[in-house]
């Protein structure tokens, strides 16, 4: 039997597991603001969200959590967003990523009916820009030395994809 892939909306019981996932010293590595976050927090930035302009969401891997998915600057009248995605540590490198981000995809250019998806990456994160390039995703820029890491600048890449460049897979 083919393994299933799929995107759910976060219960509940999923919040301290999202907490765990955002802790982890490799996802806090690659992202914008690299500091820890408690469970009250969380829930507090959790209560907060404007469901117009952000979409969040558990990839799960034969109904197993395997990672988070991030749909934010929701703009429907220009009819695009940006993303972000972060796999468990039990998940990584096992191919699993360019499913989860071709299911993001699907979701935006099929589900929410966008033209333009972007992200950011970090110029260190090689492994991330080969799953955005594979999926027909372009740099467009770079935020020069925006990050900060181990007493280091680093630039964050900028890219893009749009519906008709996509490559479903």
């Amino acid at each position: 039997m083919p393994p299933v892939y799929s995107l759910r909306n976060v219960l509940d019981n999923d919040h301290e597991w999202l907490v765990g996932l955002h802790n982890d010293e490799e996802v806090l590595h690659n992202l914008t603001d690299p500091r820890p976050i408690t469970l009250e927090s969380h829930l507090q930035w959790w209560r907060s969200l404007d469901s117009n302009k952000q979409i969040r969401k558990v990839f799960c891997f034969d109904g197993t959590r395997a990672g988070f998915t991030k749909f934010y600057a929701i703009d429907q009248p220009n009819k695009n967003c940006v993303l972000g995605a972060d796999l468990h540590r039990d998940f990584r490198g096992k191919g699993l990523a360019k499913h989860m981000w071709t299911l993001m995809c699907r979701f935006c250019f099929e589900d929410l009916g966008l033209h333009r998806v972007s992200l950011t990456t970090a110029s260190y994160n090689q492994r991330a820009q080969h799953v955005y390039r594979a999926l027909g995703f372009s740099e467009e820029g770079r935020l020069i030395e925006s990050l900060y890491r181990n007493g280091e600048y680093h630039d964050q890449i900028c890219m893009y994809l749009l519906k008709d460049s996509w490559h479903i897979s």
